[in-house]
């Protein structure tokens, strides 16, 4: 049988800045950040979702509760405790939404754009 993973991609602007850090990073700044989530599980077998893992409209609403509504057009180093590496964001992001699934979704990977050609991502172990 096959395994097939699902995702959904959002964007979001907000701002930062690293304050330890020696460079240009260490001033606020914004970015353009593009989130992609990715789940998997098993198909719905009947009802209004047969053969889907999820609604991606469900996995839609979730992410703008736990993520996009929080951090949108947000000063991110003050409204989070951790230093807003793109890493540590991406972590923040996976361990958020991992409890907020429904029952048999499982979150496989975040994967956190913040510029055209930086990212990290975050995946299950």
């Amino acid at each position: 049988m096959p395994n097939t993973t699902i995702g959904k991609t959002f964007t979001f602007e907000a701002a930062h800045q690293l304050p330890d850090y020696k460079g240009k990073c260490a001033r606020l700044h914004g970015h353009s950040y593009k989130l992609s989530v990715s789940v998997s599980g098993e198909k719905q077998e009947d009802g209004p979702h047969k053969g889907m893992i999820i609604d991606l409209v469900v996995l839609s609403e979730i992410v703008h509760a736990e993520i996009i509504d929080k951090w949108d057009h947000q000063p991110l180093h003050e409204i989070l405790s951790f230093t807003t590496t793109v890493e540590m964001l991406a972590e923040e992001i996976f361990r958020l939404l991992d409890g907020k699934l429904p029952s048999g979704v499982v979150l496989e990977e975040v994967v956190l754009f913040e510029t055209a050609t930086c990212w990290a991502k975050t995946t299950r172990l």
